[in-house]
């Protein structure tokens, strides 16, 4: 192992050591990763990695903050500047969301990582990010754009649940007669959760 290279420089000797933590979390996940581990693969001591991190742990936390981060900044900015939110605005984020697991299956196979270990923190990463999308449907439900006998939270975590899941399973589903393409499914999503989420007649009239 080469430990010289890279550690006179503390902003390369990080870098280092963070892509190599990446790399080693989305193939093997948390518990499987050792600090040897990290070591061998960043190319620098255990020692330096405790200096820099402190823990596996950390870096752990770190990991699933950039990959949460990745997708979470444009969705956030997106719901923020929405001035009138409304139905278009959720099938907008159902979207991006599907787009951003399909571009990034890395991601997609952290995230399943985190979920096998029934990951707590991780949930606490994104928590801001749904309290605010479920903001976003409460103000068009009581604008009447969305049916309002259903729990706002409840609608982000299943978009989120359906457009993960269907990433996570896909090597499973894709043998399953009929199942079409990610463009396929992802329209068939969108005109369940879409039309699911009409406003009822009874409301209509109210």
């Amino acid at each position: 192992m080469n430990t010289s290279a890279g550690t006179r420089d503390p902003d390369l000797t990080r870098e280092r050591i963070l892509e190599a933590a990446h790399k080693l979390f989305v193939r093997k996940g948390f518990a499987a990763v050792s600090m040897r581990d990290l070591a061998h693969e960043s190319g620098v001591t255990k020692s330096l990695i405790h200096h820099h991190f402190g823990s596996k742990e950390a870096l752990w936390e770190l990991v699933k903050e950039q990959a949460i981060a990745a997708y979470a900044e444009g969705q956030v900015a997106q719901l923020k500047a929405a001035e009138a939110p409304d139905a278009e605005l959720l099938r907008d984020s159902i979207a991006r969301y599907f787009h951003f697991l399909q571009h990034n299956p890395e991601v997609v196979r952290l995230f399943a990582w985190t979920h096998l270990d029934a990951d707590q923190s991780c949930g606490q990463l994104d928590a801001e990010l749904v309290r605010l999308g479920a903001e976003r449907v409460r103000q068009a439900q009581q604008g009447g754009l969305l049916r309002a006998d259903v729990n706002p939270s409840h609608v982000v975590t299943m978009f989120v649940n359906g457009c993960t899941h269907w990433f996570q399973a896909r090597a499973h589903h894709s043998q399953w007669p009929g199942v079409g393409s990610d463009a396929e499914f992802l329209d068939d999503f969108l005109k369940i959760v879409m039309e699911g989420l009409l406003p009822r007649p009874a409301e209509e009239d109210a």
